[in-house]
């Protein structure tokens, strides 16, 4: 199995097959902490590889078609979820519990704009 697209988003759509993706990112930015954000996607660690989030655990089936590939399409939306601090967290994707892909999504602290 080759992963090819593993992203963070704010919005993805499985139109017939045809994936859309609109506001790839790897980056929240925050004025205080704790912080609430909302949106986002599989497996979810914090800095020190805790979970954030429960895994989200699908099962689908690979059929080889003329052109010996095939493309298996999953969205998965989280709303509301906690963050503590700020750092590099995580999202890996695991498949018959293998590491095939760990993207970063950095938490960053910015100050409030000097009135």
């Amino acid at each position: 199995m080759h992963t090819e697209i593993f992203t963070l988003c704010g919005s993805a759509t499985n139109d017939r097959g045809k994936l859309n993706i609109l506001g790839s990112f790897d980056t929240i930015y925050a004025r205080q902490f704790p912080c609430d954000h909302h949106m986002c996607e599989i497996t979810f660690s914090d800095p020190d590889m805790r979970p954030v989030l429960d895994p989200i655990q699908s099962e689908f089936t690979i059929q080889m078609g003329k052109n010996l590939s095939h493309t298996h399409i999953h969205t998965h939306h989280y709303v509301g979820f906690h963050l503590e601090r700020p750092g590099e967290y995580y999202f890996e994707l695991r498949v018959d519990g293998e590491t095939r892909s760990r993207i970063p999504l950095y938490l960053v602290h910015v100050q409030p704009p000097k009135v």
